[in-house]
């Protein structure tokens, strides 16, 4: 065979069988450079620093507002001490520093964010630091640790300030109790003091706010708060005259005597005062009274027959619960006092109202041992669940009136009215004078200590003594409620005159 026939042959061969890189698919492979570990830590890191910056900042305080007060005393007080009202902390102290003039201090306050509204005009400041008397110790907190400065917000929608001038000492207003200011003019200070007391037959009633001279100095001007509770007792036919210090009477037959009426007078002086004539009228606040020197002998004869209020006390009669108890000894009496308010119905019936828990057997009691009376007369006593009716309010009940009593202990329809808003009135209950003469006492209790359902915020009477007594307006002496004591609470359940018919 030829040579160009062998190459002709081949050239077939190859054509017919592929070659291997053209059967065999061939994998590209790149080279991947792989991520560092350090990168994953550095993304940790970052992540970290951003929850840090986080916490941080969310727990920075808030900024607060500031403003520049400035007194003429600091009386120690120092950067970091609080400011405080109503005892709680409301600002901070920044700073405390002379002023440019060395007249007084500038002490910068920031107020917290919350307190911002305070900021206003006619906004007070004073130092709160201790005081003593004889009678006790005020601010005495500050004795023993650091100062604060005491804080009077003006009016919510006054303008904005930044600068105040403190105040020397503490204001009026920041008396614990409200009530009417009246000014007393002498001839002399008498030792009466910024402070003193205002007493009403030894019994504190107010206090002297300021003691300075009148415009022209002719007098000495007191200006004094006289407390709310106590306003009634001061009418234009009242006398005021300072006590101050101890009265000393020497005579032959008698000998040395002295008197004060408290060692707070004597350290302090005080003023007093009787209403003398019956019929005064109401003073407005301001009203000027003349301070004399000492009493008049007979002021005392004619206070004692001038009443201080129209409001007649009547009520609730004192009730007694008996009962039996079995204990290993045998079976006792148990017994429990409360009070109930008779009345005559509309048809001119005779009951009284007591509190329904007193109807109830306690868990101890033998069955049917439960009797109610009169506290005294044993002979009235009553078996309630003979005798009960049932009244409008399920928390009061009506009792068949026990024996012996004494109609004229009913309170008439007429006496009785409906108490709408909050108002001033008070506890009454009645103990026996003699057999058969109650006399009344009574528990004030003032609007202020109310809340809308008439509970009573804080009421120091035992349950034995005021359980089921009667409430009547301190306005006009009218029935509108009884009274109700649990353990370290009361209520004043409200009446009208359509329940009693």
């Amino acid at each position: 065979m030829s040579k160009s026939g062998s190459s002709d042959e081949k050239s077939l061969a190859s054509a017919a069988v592929p070659s291997i890189s053209e059967s065999v698919p061939v994998a590209v492979v790149e080279t991947v450079r792989p991520l560092p570990v350090a990168s994953y830590m550095w993304v940790l890191a970052v992540v970290c620093l951003l929850v840090a910056i986080g916490i941080v900042w969310s727990s920075l305080p808030e900024s607060g507002y500031r403003v520049t007060v400035h007194f003429p005393d600091g009386h120690g007080l120092e950067s970091e001490d609080a400011v405080r009202y109503r005892g709680i902390d409301v600002g901070t102290v920044r700073r405390v520093e002379l002023n440019p003039a060395l007249t007084g201090v500038d002490v910068t306050i920031e107020l917290k964010p919350f307190a911002e509204p305070m900021a206003r005009e006619g906004t007070r400041f004073w130092i709160v630091r201790p005081e003593l008397s004889l009678t006790g110790i005020t601010g005495i907190e500050t004795a023993v640790g650091h100062k604060y400065i005491g804080l009077m917000p003006g009016d919510p929608a006054g303008p904005h300030q930044t600068a105040f001038e403190g105040l020397a000492l503490s204001p009026p207003e920041a008396l614990p109790e409200s009530g009417i200011e009246i000014l007393l003019r002498g001839d002399l200070k008498y030792s009466v003091n910024r402070d003193s007391p205002v007493t009403c037959r030894g019994v504190e009633i107010g206090r002297v706010l300021s003691v300075g001279l009148s415009q022209d100095a002719r007098y000495v001007d007191a200006r004094a708060r006289i407390f709310r509770r106590y306003t009634h007792l001061v009418t234009d036919k009242t006398v005021f005259w300072a006590t101050s210090g101890v009265d000393v009477e020497f005579s032959i037959s008698s000998g040395l005597s002295l008197s004060a009426e408290s060692l707070e007078t004597i350290a302090r002086g005080g003023i007093s005062l009787l209403t003398i004539e019956s019929g005064g009228k109401e003073v407005e606040p301001g009203h000027v009274f003349l301070m004399h020197a000492g009493p008049e002998k007979e002021w005392m004869e004619q206070a004692r027959i001038v009443r201080s209020s129209d409001v007649e006390l009547y009520g609730s009669v004192p009730l007694t619960a008996t009962w039996k108890k079995k204990s290993l000894l045998g079976t006792g009496s148990r017994n429990q006092a409360f009070n109930g308010v008779p009345f005559r119905t509309g048809t001119g019936e005779s009951k009284i109202l007591i509190p329904r828990d007193m109807t109830v057997e306690p868990e101890e009691a033998v069955a049917e041992s439960l009797r109610i009376g009169v506290t005294g007369k044993d002979d009235s006593a009553v078996d309630p669940a003979n005798a009960i009716i049932n009244f409008a309010d399920e928390r009061l009940a009506m009792l068949a009136v026990p024996k012996d009593f004494h109609h004229s202990w009913l309170i008439p329809n007429d006496k009785i009215r409906a108490a709408g808003e909050l108002e001033d009135c008070l506890a009454v209950r009645g103990t026996w004078q003699t057999a058969d003469k109650l006399t009344f006492v009574h528990y004030p209790i003032e609007k202020q200590e109310l809340n809308d359902d008439w509970q009573i915020n804080s009421f120091h009477g035992d349950r034995d003594t005021w359980h089921g007594a009667t409430v009547l307006s301190s306005r006009d002496g009218k029935l509108i409620g009884i009274l109700l004591v649990e353990k370290n609470q009361a209520q004043i359940v409200r009446l009208s005159p359509e329940q009693f018919d």
